[in-house]
């Protein structure tokens, strides 16, 4: 039979105390410091940049009630668009992203919109608007690398999710790839809310390496 929570169950149980002082000092670190970066250490690939045949920037999300890019995928395009229009790195950039869940919105066209906002016009630009995963890009775009000739490219995504993405990619039998972390300070994320959820977002990676290596995919 359920319980409610009171104040009497609190005294008789001093682990709950215990137990929400953490939750509160978890979250206020996580919300007022860098602990997200911290935390993204174990998981960040990060190889010398190189010319490449694409420059294949992955999504990390959108607003499922307005379509519009999340502040990581922001931060993982606005990195991407640099790359293209200062170093011309690559003659192509792909974006990977479909819609994920009961989200009704695609990452990919979205990505797309806001890189031709950034100068970079439509035809240097491709869309995998099916993928669903990390897994799904990885394996749509190595056999899109493979139709078209790519010699290598470039995977860019967010510090804590380039060593799963670049591991996907070259067990797919990709190209070979050039694994490169986007840029944090393109993107303000110094708000509470910001850190939270990009604590979230890392912690979620933690889990996920975790499954795919019981698995066996990692």
């Amino acid at each position: 039979m359920f319980r409610p929570v009171t104040i009497h169950n609190v005294r008789r149980f001093p682990g709950l105390w215990l137990l929400g002082g953490v939750l509160v000092l978890g979250t206020l670190l996580a919300g007022l410091t860098d602990l997200n970066v911290t935390l993204s250490r174990p998981w960040v690939e990060q190889q010398p940049l190189a010319p490449a045949d694409a420059l294949v920037i992955l999504g990390g999300g959108v607003d499922a009630k307005t379509g519009k890019v999340s502040f990581k995928t922001e931060e993982r395009v606005r990195t991407g668009a640099k790359l293209f229009l200062d170093d011309r790195i690559a003659p192509v950039i792909v974006v990977s992203g479909g819609k994920v869940g009961k989200n009704p919105y695609a990452e990919a066209p979205a990505m797309a919109e806001l890189l031709q906002k950034l100068g970079i016009i439509e035809n240097n630009i491709l869309q995998d608007d099916e993928s669903k995963n990390t897994l799904e890009s990885a394996a749509n775009i190595t056999f899109l690398g493979k139709k078209l000739g790519w010699r290598n490219m470039i995977v860019l995504t967010s510090d804590y999710h380039t060593s799963r993405a670049c591991t996907f990619f070259r067990r797919a039998g990709a190209p070979p790839v050039i694994c490169r972390a986007a840029d944090r300070s393109t993107v303000a994320q110094n708000s509470f809310s910001r850190r939270l959820q990009s604590t979230e977002g890392v912690l979620r990676e933690h889990i996920a390496n975790s499954y795919y290596w019981l698995i066996g995919k990692r």
